[in-house]
């Protein structure tokens, strides 16, 4: 709805949403794109933005959603937003696991829901995988950013991108040529860059 509310508002600057996949429950994954041309492949530089990997962080798709909104309402009087929305290309994809967050939603409808994982089915009679330890790269490096372990929080799959959500984002990015990705999270007040699979060691550039 909030999609939808922006597409009304602000058509020269936003997308329509559009699906770009769905859950494990079959839920879609909705994208949207902030450019000033949005319906032109310009050949300016992309950026990805997406949110609510871990469904417990619900404040990752507000931050995300009103980062849009600055966006849209500053465009053509603040000069900076006007220039970025002018010169980049934005994406956003600000649910990541619907199912995980629809889950919190019915077990807790007045907000609290500490589900965390997506709701695929384990063996063993657990729940859910770790979104944001189900990407491919380094996958299963040890077991102490990840789990092998289906009933714990971090729990990784069974293998690299073994879930839809974390295929989806695989493979939209694969169309594309991301300058930077900036992955939402609102579990503490960190900014975590590449790469995380070993302390302290960075990309080279």
């Amino acid at each position: 709805a909030e999609l939808d509310s922006m597409r009304l508002l602000y058509p020269n600057l936003i997308t329509v949403k559009q699906s770009i996949g769905t859950s494990f429950e079959g839920r879609e994954i909705w994208m949207v794109k902030i450019s000033d041309n949005p319906e032109v492949n310009e050949g300016e530089p992309e950026i990805l933005y997406t949110s609510l990997h871990h469904s417990r962080e619900p404040q990752s798709m507000a931050t995300v959603l009103y980062f849009m909104y600055y966006l849209l309402e500053n465009y053509g009087s603040d000069p900076d937003v006007t220039f970025v929305v002018n010169n980049r290309e934005l994406y956003f994809v600000p649910v990541v696991n619907p199912d995980g967050y629809v889950y919190n939603e019915q077990t807790n409808p007045n907000g609290g829901g500490l589900w965390r994982k997506n709701r695929r089915p384990n063996s063993g009679g657990s729940f859910g995988v770790d979104l944001n330890r189900n990407y491919g790269y380094e996958w299963g490096f040890d077991n102490t950013g990840s789990s092998p372990d289906p009933t714990s929080n971090t729990y990784r799959g069974t293998g690299p991108f073994s879930e839809p959500e974390s295929q989806v984002i695989r493979d939209f990015t694969l169309q594309h040529d991301f300058k930077l990705v900036f992955n939402y999270h609102s579990y503490s007040n960190l900014l975590i860059y590449p790469w995380g699979y070993i302390g302290d060691f960075l990309t080279p550039d």
